[in-house]
């Protein structure tokens, strides 16, 4: 996910160059592209010539078609219409208007294949059926591949994992953007782009440009809780000890080990039950929400859900108890510490507030 349509042609060539299938969000509708209108122009003019929809042959516009020789199925039918079209089983190796052309001919292809697998007996005359009905709903076929969308494109959309790119000064916020209105729409957009991720959101940067130069962090950053050092804002990365590969958590009930980041954090199976005081997960949740609309962001900027339970099953009763909860580190510790210390002995949700904001005006 990118701030400006421009960004997505450097990763539309990547992909097309490692030979992962990609689809561009914010287009031109599925169904409104013109080589899917062709297509579906071509599929129906089989349908006529030959309603059970066998092909031997490539396919012109208008012209006669002739039953197949040797029974074939819907997804060869298909393909034998997007031949004539100039597509191929194999991408180009380009990126642009001839990748997408190629990735939306190809999702026709796969389409076929799963009515086909779902309705064995169906031939062209209900494909066209399909795709009609498809349309008028735009129920646009799933590409499994990487989604490219710019920000504004990907307002009310989801993924499992989202890779939000280019976060720097001059790109989000954008250069141009001066006035304190025009920083806060900005700012709006870098919060639609880490609120689209359901499991894994992962924030990169370039520091210079084709090796020229160098860049800053996007300052919005530091709201996530990078420390700001010095006039110009620049995330310092929390030091970092790197021991060969990750070792396995397990689960401290079943012993299994996880997968799944949220039971990782917990140290458990989401399936496996364990005591916690659910008033102090409550209180917790409480400060959070409080905290968030003091601060103008996303609750789980603050902690997420995980976390908090973590913190409410494990009571840590200091800062290197709170440290080794998975989500807290040493900039959310001189944030929150305070204020989740105060709950943890007993606190109200209101003062812990009062904690963290105090916090917050000594931070700088």
């Amino acid at each position: 996910m990118y701030r400006i349509n421009a960004q997505s042609e450097n990763y539309e060539q990547a992909l097309a160059e490692a030979g992962i299938a990609y689809v561009l969000k914010g287009g031109e509708r599925f169904f409104d592209r013109p080589e899917v209108r062709q297509a579906m122009t071509l599929i129906r003019g089989a349908a006529r010539a030959i309603p059970g929809g066998l092909l031997n042959q490539d396919v012109d516009d208008g012209a006669a078609l002739e039953p197949a020789g040797s029974v074939a199925g819907l997804g060869q039918a298909v393909r034998a219409v997007l031949l004539s079209m100039g597509w191929d089983e194999n991408p180009p190796s380009g990126a642009g208007a001839v990748r997408e052309k190629w990735e939306s001919l190809s999702a026709l292809a796969g389409l076929a294949d799963e009515f086909e697998a779902s309705t064995p007996t169906a031939g062209l005359a209900e494909f066209v059926l399909e795709l009609s009905e498809r349309s008028a709903a735009q129920h646009a076929p799933a590409v499994d591949g990487v989604t490219l969308a710019s920000l504004h494109a990907a307002k009310g959309l989801e993924w499992s994992c989202v890779h939000l790119v280019g976060l720097v000064d001059g790109t989000l916020p954008l250069i141009h953007a001066s006035t304190s209105e025009q920083i806060a729409e900005e700012r709006r957009l870098f919060y639609v782009g880490i609120t689209r991720a359901r499991d894994e959101l992962v924030m990169s940067w370039s520091k210079s440009r084709n090796g020229r130069g160098t860049r800053e962090p996007s300052r919005f950053l530091a709201a996530l809780g990078a420390a700001v050092v010095g006039s110009a804002p620049k995330v310092v990365a929390e030091p970092r000890v790197v021991k060969g590969p990750k070792s396995a958590v397990k689960c401290r009930v079943c012993k299994k080990v996880l997968t799944v980041a949220a039971e990782r954090k917990l140290k458990r199976c989401l399936t496996c039950e364990v005591d916690f005081d659910e008033a102090l997960f409550d209180r917790l949740r409480e400060w959070r929400l409080a905290e968030a609309n003091r601060a103008s962001v996303p609750a789980f900027v603050i902690f997420t859900d995980a976390t908090l339970q973590a913190i409410a099953e494990a009571e840590p009763s200091n800062d290197e108890g709170l440290l080794a909860i998975v989500g807290i580190g040493q900039s959310k510790l001189q944030r929150y510490g305070s204020a989740v210390r105060l709950i943890l002995d007993g606190g109200s949700a209101e003062d812990a507030l009062a904690a963290s904001e105090a916090a917050a005006a000594n931070t700088p």
